[in-house]
């Protein structure tokens, strides 16, 4: 029964490694293309990067230094913060649960929170936008006023 257990159990860690290169993959690739930043680190590299975040139980103490390895965002604007720090928490959020031990599960979920809460931040530095009624209003007053300086002529 041991040899089965011991493979099965290298069949676990073999998928959740798998598992990480892939969603390191893909939250290099959104990186690249919706904040138009090129991370610093390889796929595997960042894979490496998000599994000792796990092993570790990286807490909230610690979202600015993932976000440091990820990519350097001194020159983004704020909406490619938000974008970069919401792929960060995507990403995190898809890591296996399993990846973090029981007792550190709590910190995954400040972890988690803290790169919300970061992606929150930056998007609350855009300008808001005007709402339907206010583009709406705003296209009446064009109207009325053009209206009134073709009656004036």
């Amino acid at each position: 029964m041991g040899r089965y257990w011991l493979a099965m159990s290298d069949a676990a860690a073999f998928t959740l490694v798998r598992s990480a290169l892939a969603i390191a993959a893909k939250l290099r690739a959104g990186v690249a293309e919706q904040v138009h930043v090129v991370p610093p680190l390889s796929g595997p590299e960042l894979a490496v990067a998000l599994l000792t975040a796990a092993d570790a139980g990286w807490g909230k103490g610690k979202a600015t230094h993932l976000m440091a390895e990820l990519a350097d965002l001194k020159g983004v604007d704020c909406l490619g913060r938000a974008k970069a720090w919401t792929l960060l928490r995507d990403a995190v959020a898809e890591l296996p649960t399993g990846l973090w031990a029981l007792e550190k599960q709590a910190l995954r979920r400040e972890l988690l929170d803290e790169l919300e809460r970061q992606a929150n931040a930056a998007k609350s530095e855009l300008p808001p936008l005007p709402s339907k009624v206010e583009l709406r209003e705003q296209q009446w007053r064009e109207t009325a006023l053009a209206l009134r300086a073709a009656a004036r002529q």
